[in-house]
């Protein structure tokens, strides 16, 4: 069996009328504003703008004067942010410092941090949502301002990771639409490289499609060259392998940089026990896995929105520009679960404002939002795990 024929009939297209079109159209553009108010004073603006860039611009600057950015002391202007990236990268780096592109880094990866911006909601908008202008527009303020502001604050840390989901995004379009699923590994395994957690996105194309057995053969090979990227330094460069774990272990458990996920909200608590963040996050895995195996039975367009979500929530290390990415799939899946697997505008739209209003009212901005966030992912998957679809009801 091909990818292609793997590929499941496309759901319904949805027929909106005017009204529902309309109101699409106003909750998006509504969930703009209020995404862009949530950033409004000058303080917080300037304290996110860029803000990991000096992390990646520091490290090409120690290359050029001849130091290691594993080294924090021989880092300068990184803003106390560590450069945490495995030696595959960190080799690129040091290509990249001795290059011509040194000259024009700071400008590359802010052009593409705000294309990726702007991809990656309308993609999936249009993948999982639905086609049509105003479920883009719908998709993207639902990206925006959902996580209390996730994809503004995605904007403005132009993360080199945000457009590692962009491209992860891109491989989705012939996967969705066709059951064609290389670019997909291709773009898994790209991102794995530079982020070991990514690799839970190739959940989607071995659960999306239950009798694609191609895609167990096709995945193993992108594993192994993913894989390929830490095992060659580990042989052939065993101190620079050490010096990464030692600067990962320090800067991100050390100094707690755990992010929104529920492994930080745990840490960040002084009542748990030392052991608790990782019980916790094993039970949160395993959670999310289970939910993710029980939407069998939910259409193709649905399982993927829930694949994708627990995808970006099995990272331990969750920050608020991941959590950004899982925004439209969230969307999708609730959305179809209220409605059985049929497109619905209104619904849709309703479900963006309900969702978008508890994970910026109930959030703190603080390590406890994890658990906010953590609850409504599985919350979400259990649902559509215990809903049929309407042709199954």
């Amino acid at each position: 069996m091909t990818d292609r024929e793997t590929a499941a009939p496309a759901a319904d297209a949805p027929r909106d009328g005017a009204g529902s079109q309309m109101i699409m159209l106003a909750v998006g553009l509504a969930l703009l504003w209020v995404s862009w108010r949530l950033f409004l004073t000058p303080h917080a603006v300037a304290t996110l703008y860029e803000r990991d860039l000096p992390a990646y611009q520091g490290a090409i600057d120690a290359f050029a004067a001849g130091h290691d950015p594993y080294q924090p002391a021989q880092v300068r202007h990184a803003h106390g942010l560590p450069f945490i990236a495995p030696p595959f990268v960190w080799m690129l780096y040091r290509l990249a410092a001795h290059s011509p592109v040194r000259a024009v880094f700071g400008d590359m990866l802010m052009i593409a941090d705000f294309i990726a911006c702007a991809a990656i909601p309308a993609i999936l908008s249009r993948l999982l949502l639905g086609p049509g202008a105003a479920r883009i527009v719908l998709g993207a303020g639902f990206f925006f301002a959902a996580f209390l502001g996730s994809g503004v604050f995605t904007v403005l840390v132009a993360n080199n990771g945000t457009v590692l989901y962009a491209l992860i995004a891109l491989g989705l379009i012939p996967a969705v639409g066709q059951g064609r699923w290389t670019a997909f590994h291709a773009a898994v395994a790209l991102a794995t490289a530079f982020k070991p957690f990514y690799a839970a996105f190739w959940l989607v194309p071995l659960l999306a499609d239950a009798e694609a057995r191609a895609q167990w053969r096709t995945g193993a090979l992108a594993v192994g060259a993913a894989a390929l990227t830490y095992l060659v330094p580990w042989l052939l460069t065993p101190k620079l392998m050490q010096a990464w774990l030692h600067t990962l272990v320090t800067q991100v458990v050390g100094h707690e940089r755990l992010g929104d996920s529920l492994l930080g909200a745990v840490t960040a608590d002084p009542r748990h026990a030392p052991w608790a963040p990782t019980a916790a996050h094993l039970v949160l895995s395993v959670a999310l896995l289970a939910g993710a195996l029980a939407l069998a039975r939910q259409d193709r367009r649905t399982r993927i929105a829930g694949l994708m979500l627990a995808a970006v929530f099995l990272n331990p290390r969750a920050m608020r520009y991941d959590l950004s990415t899982a925004a439209v799939p969230l969307l999708a899946l609730v959305a179809a679960t209220a409605t059985r697997g049929r497109p619905n505008g209104i619904v849709q739209a309703a479900a963006a404002a309900i969702l978008a209003t508890i994970t910026i009212v109930y959030s703190r901005d603080a390590p406890i939002d994890g658990y906010l966030y953590a609850g409504l992912a599985v919350a979400a998957l259990a649902l559509a795990a215990a809903i049929p679809p309407r042709e199954a009801a």
